[in-house]
């Protein structure tokens, strides 16, 4: 086991004595929050180029689902069709299957069996941020996140997934501290799990999401959810991996 990773481990159990102060912060954050709705307009689109079609299929919680976009299209899965399809000169075909306050188990019960069982070329999976707040053991994760995947190659076949990293959520603008702090290290800590579990699995890949401090313009008003840019960006720094996948 790596140095980081045990450090990362080491802060997360460490960050649960925060959590007498932080939960009610949490509590208090529901209530007064600003809710944004999902984008509105079709979860599926083509981007035009030449056959055969790449076929995409994502697959997460809010951000995906749109939330704080204008329109689907905005959205990351559409994003990253332009830029596969610009890379490849290829049509490509997404579709998207997401919704706010899912963890990646809830996804799997509850959006997963609805999921017309047709074949794709990718699985794009952006979760986290809900296991995260669920305070969810990395081991936990790993074994939801393997018992999604097996749910979805059933119904698109072997495709290769990628999996986004789980953004760190000590840079979210919303989030006060202690809050942020108890957060930001669990989000860390099922990160590094996703790229454990990526890691050892054939034909999958992780790319982790980029936030820092300066990473505050990238989200929408009720900083929580990525804006326009901030999507234009996550789908940049998953294209290399996504085209690896497709053997780009």
């Amino acid at each position: 086991m790596s140095p980081n990773l045990l450090k990362v481990q080491a802060a997360a159990s460490f960050s649960l004595i925060l959590a007498p102060l932080a939960l009610p912060q949490g509590l208090r954050l529901r209530k007064t929050a600003t809710r944004l709705p999902e984008a509105p307009g079709e979860r599926s689109g083509l981007t035009p180029g030449a056959d055969p079609v790449l076929r995409v299929l994502a697959v997460g919680e809010s951000p995906l689902a749109g939330v704080g976009l204008d329109e689907q299209s905005q959205g990351l899965a559409a994003r990253l069709a332009e830029r596969l399809s610009e890379a490849t000169g290829r049509a490509v075909q997404w579709r998207t299957a997401a919704r706010g306050g899912l963890t990646a188990a809830a996804l799997r019960e509850k959006l997963v069996p609805g999921l017309a069982p047709e074949p794709a070329d990718l699985i794009l999976i952006g979760l986290g941020v809900n296991d995260s707040l669920a305070l969810r053991s990395a081991r936990r994760w790993q074994r939801d996140l393997e018992d999604l995947i097996k749910e979805l190659h059933a119904r698109t076949g072997p495709a290769p997934v990628l999996l986004a990293g789980v953004p760190d959520m000590y840079h979210f603008p919303l989030l006060p501290s202690p809050l942020r702090l108890l957060l930001g290290s669990r989000s860390r800590l099922l990160d590094r799990a996703a790229a454990r579990l990526a890691a050892r699995r054939e034909h999958t890949n992780y790319v982790s999401m980029a936030l820092d401090a300066r990473s505050t313009e990238l989200f929408c008003e009720d900083g929580f959810h990525p804006n326009r840019d901030g999507h234009i960006q996550w789908a940049e720094q998953l294209t290399p991996a996504a085209l690896q996948l497709l053997g780009r």
